[in-house]
C-alpha cells in the first residue's frame, strides 16, 4: 500500500511540476521578460525524468516512451527536419486561401518590433517548444496510452487511440472556450475533426512503436511553425489570435482530408497483425476443410 501511494504520489508532483511549468510560466512567475518559457520548461523536463528515474528504476524510460536507440534519434531528426518544411508550405497555403499572410517570426520578427529589438526572444520562442512538446508526449502521449492499456487489460488498443484522440480534441474547444487569456473563440467544427484525426494518428504511433519519438517529431516540427508565426488578415491588417489561428489551419476540408486519410492508414497498420491472424486463420480453415495440399477438394462420402 505504502509502495502504490509513493507511486501515485510521485506521478502527480511529476504533473504539477509540468503543469506550472510547461504552460505561461512567465505569467505564473510574474516576469515581464516573456521569453523564459523555454527555461521553465526545461527545467520540468528535466525534474520530470529524475522523479520517474526516482519512482521506475528498472523500466522509467519504456514508461515514458523514451527508450530511444540510435536509429530512434536518426529517424526523430530527419523526420522533424522534412516536416518543418512540410508544416511550412502547409501553414503558408492554408493561412492565404483564408486571407491572411502568414510570416514566421525568425525571419520577420523586425517588421512588427522596435529595429533594435534583440533575436535571442525570437530564438527563445522556437526553443520553448522542444522541451514542451517532449512533456506533453510524456504524459497525454506515452504515460497515458500505455498506461490505460496496462491498467485496463479489456481496452482495446483500438478504443484507447479513438478514446484519447476525442478527448483530445474536444479539450482544445474547452481551453479556447473558457481560458482566462483567450478570447473565448469556439473551434469548428473541421476544426476540431480535424484535431481528432491528427490524435489517433499520434496515439497509435506511441501504442505502435512504444516510443514518443515519431509522435514527437510530428508535435514539434507543427508547433515550432504553427505557433511561432504572424498571421495577418490582408483585409484588416489584424493580427489572429490563437483559435483562429486554428480555424484557419485545421478548420478547412484540405486539413480534415490529409490527416483523415493518415488517421485511417495508421489504424490499418494497428490493426495489421489481427488483420494478418484472421487471414491465417481463414487460410487453415479452407485448407482443412475445403481444400486439400494439391489443391482440390476432399472426396464426399458416399451413400449406398
Amino acid at each position: 500500500m505504502n509502495k502504490q501511494i509513493k507511486k501515485y504520489g510521485l506521478l502527480i508532483l511529476a504533473f504539477l511540476i509540468c503543469v506550472c511549468l510547461n504552460y505561461n510560466p512567465q505569467m505564473l512567475f510574474e516576469t515581464n521578460y516573456r521569453h523564459w518559457g523555454w527555461n521553465f520548461s526545461l527545467i520540468a523536463t528535466i525534474l520530470i525524468l529524475i522523479i520517474f528515474r526516482f519512482r521506475d528504476s528498472l523500466d522509467w524510460k519504456q514508461k515514458l516512451g523514451i527508450d530511444f536507440k540510435l536509429l530512434d534519434w536518426i529517424g526523430f531528426l530527419i523526420l522533424t527536419i522534412f516536416l518543418l518544411f512540410v508544416s511550412l508550405y502547409l501553414v503558408d497555403y492554408l493561412s492565404e486561401i483564408n486571407g491572411y499572410s502568414f510570416k514566421p517570426k525568425i525571419f520577420h520578427y523586425k517588421d512588427f518590433n522596435p529595429s533594435d529589438f534583440p533575436f535571442f526572444p525570437i530564438l527563445g520562442d522556437y526553443l520553448y517548444y522542444i522541451p514542451e512538446t517532449f512533456n506533453e508526449e510524456i504524459f497525454i502521449g506515452a504515460l497515458l496510452l500505455m498506461g490505460l492499456e496496462r491498467n485496463f487489460k479489456k481496452l482495446e488498443k483500438n478504443s484507447i487511440a479513438i478514446g484519447v484522440a476525442l478527448i483530445f480534441s474536444i479539450m482544445h474547444q474547452a481551453l479556447y472556450k473558457w481560458s482566462p487569456v483567450q478570447p473565448g473563440l469556439l473551434l469548428t467544427t473541421q476544426t476540431i475533426l480535424t484535431l481528432f484525426f491528427v490524435g489517433i494518428l499520434r496515439n497509435v504511433l506511441i501504442l505502435k512503436t512504444r516510443k514518443i519519438a515519431y509522435s514527437w517529431a510530428i508535435h514539434l516540427s507543427f508547433n515550432m511553425i504553427f505557433f511561432s508565426g504572424f498571421y495577418i488578415n490582408n483585409s484588416t491588417d489584424k493580427f489572429a489570435s490563437e483559435p483562429e489561428r486554428f480555424n484557419i489551419v485545421f478548420g478547412n476540408m484540405t486539413m480534415v482530408l490529409i490527416t483523415g486519410l493518415l488517421a485511417t492508414i495508421s489504424m490499418i497498420w494497428l490493426n495489421m497483425n489481427r488483420l494478418n491472424n484472421k487471414k491465417r486463420i481463414t487460410t487453415a480453415h479452407n485448407t482443412k476443410g475445403g481444400i486439400n495440399s494439391v489443391g482440390q477438394f476432399p472426396p464426399t462420402k458416399r451413400y449406398s
